[in-house]
């Protein structure tokens, strides 16, 4: 999401852009990525042959060898690689860290641009600012692990609301509805593009601590989040210190390991709610993407 975001600004901005890779059992993905604008969508890179003189390529891969022909320097004009703790060490023109951490750097020897500042959000965001309000009678929660909720979590986490007595609503975002419990106050929907909607006039969002948390924090929501992989454990931590997100647990090797007493106060505590979510206010803008691809025309 975070490179789509790039690719979306720098198309706005009248540029030829190809986009190179993968993406299997995420359609709502695969609906964005068709109709986004790129020149040419190709699944394999050995298809497309760059241009020394005139390409820049912007990377955003955990998997790909540092030594792999198709991303070496001297194949592209730029090499602007997104970069967090387990990116491997690709060689590169100028990284970009979109954490809250603007002294971050693994890697002092190129020029990077780093922390709140530079976090990519898609355009459509800032139309779906929270306007959720406390004076409503019933509380309203809304629960997405990332784009397809490979872990579980939100599974995990209806068995702890299911044993609260409150009355509120939940909207799972969830390819896995079957596996859930009966209970008259949970509601399924298909991730997609129903979420900016479905949670605009939300109360509460329990979320991994994934980019998918930077927007909600950035449209002003108050924040629960879950550590599901190693490279969400920078944001995990970050939230905490800066007291913008609750932490709710996260999962090891055995399994999740979930907070029901954060949850419950989350749910109960409208005052826990408003104090989050106004340490984050102004945090992050959406702005980020625009900085980022100024930066990048100005190489």
């Amino acid at each position: 999401m975070r490179s789509s975001a790039i690719a979306e600004e720098l198309i706005a901005r009248g540029k030829s852009v190809v986009f190179i890779g993968r993406i299997s059992g995420l359609p709502w993905v695969e609906e964005r990525i068709a109709k986004l604008g790129f020149s040419d969508i190709y699944s394999n890179p050995q298809n497309f042959i760059s241009n020394a003189n005139s390409d820049v390529l912007i990377l955003d891969s955990y998997e790909m060898a540092v030594d792999n022909e198709f991303i070496k320097l001297e194949k592209w004009l730029h090499v602007v690689t997104i970069v967090d703790d387990l990116t491997p060490s690709y060689s590169s023109t100028l990284r970009i860290h979109p954490g809250l951490d603007p002294n971050w750097d693994k890697e002092p020897s190129t020029s990077i641009l780093a922390g709140p500042k530079y976090i990519p959000f898609r355009s459509s965001l800032s139309n779906y600012i929270a306007a959720s309000s406390e004076s409503s009678e019933l509380l309203k929660i809304v629960v997405v692990a990332g784009g397809s909720d490979p872990h579980n979590l939100g599974l995990e986490i209806s068995k702890v609301l299911a044993k609260f007595s409150e009355l509120f609503q939940v909207y799972f975002f969830t390819n896995f509805s079957s596996a859930f419990a009966s209970d008259s106050r949970f509601h399924f929907c298909e991730i997609g593009q129903l979420l900016d909607e479905v949670s605009r006039d939300a109360n509460l969002i329990l979320t991994t601590s994934s980019t998918s948390s930077l927007e909600f924090i950035a449209r002003g929501f108050s924040v629960g989040v879950a550590c599901a992989v190693e490279n969400q454990k920078q944001y995990y931590d970050a939230f905490a210190q800066l007291g913008i997100a609750a932490q709710i647990g996260f999962r090891t090797s055995s399994g999740w390991n979930l907070e029901p007493n954060t949850i419950h106060k989350l749910i109960t505590e409208p005052g826990f709610r408003a104090d989050l979510a106004k340490k984050a206010y102004g945090l992050i803008d959406f702005k980020g993407v625009s900085r980022i691809v100024d930066a990048i025309m100005s190489l």
